[in-house]
């Protein structure tokens, strides 16, 4: 994966799966998804020994999508957020992890727990979708057939 990538990353706090092909693999929270992805995704020697243990097979992650709310900022309120989107996504790879109080109170809370189920049930804030080196190589063949039809398209022009 590309380090240009990092850009398509919030700054910020969020919940994230990873998928193999629409499946979710595992689920996790980050007070910083940008820097999740520069360390465990995007790191010069390939996805890190963390990442290796939450997701055995990282290079078949076909997709990286994120959710974001108000309340990740709070760290017990982000992995009751998470524990939620465990739940909801049924991910192959379920980790335990111990709550907070906070996080804890959070999950007692039916207006919190109501309002994780729609985050997760709808749309992620963004997704990327990482690009395997066949579908970089298919990428420039189409382009450069687009390119050679424009250029006979310009040549019968003159």
């Amino acid at each position: 994966m590309s380090r240009f990538s990092l850009n398509k990353f919030p700054d910020g706090p969020g919940v994230y799966a990873l998928y193999e092909h629409g499946r979710a693999l595992a689920v996790g929270a980050a007070p910083n998804l940008r820097q999740l992805a520069e360390e465990h995704l995007f790191a010069a020697d390939g996805p890190s020994a963390d990442l290796q243990e939450f997701v055995p097979h990282p290079e078949r992650v076909t997709e990286i999508s994120w959710w974001q709310h108000p309340a990740f900022a709070d760290e017990g309120q982000r992995q009751a957020a998470r524990w939620v989107a465990i739940e909801v996504l049924s991910p192959h790879v379920r980790p335990r992890f111990s709550l907070s109080k906070v996080g804890e109170a959070a999950l007692q809370d039916p207006e919190f727990v109501k309002s994780m189920n729609q985050l997760f049930h709808g749309p992620p804030a963004a997704s990327f979708v990482p690009q395997t080196l066949d579908a970089l190589a298919r990428s420039v063949y189409e382009l450069k057939e687009k390119v050679a039809e424009l250029e006979r398209r310009l040549a019968t022009k003159d």
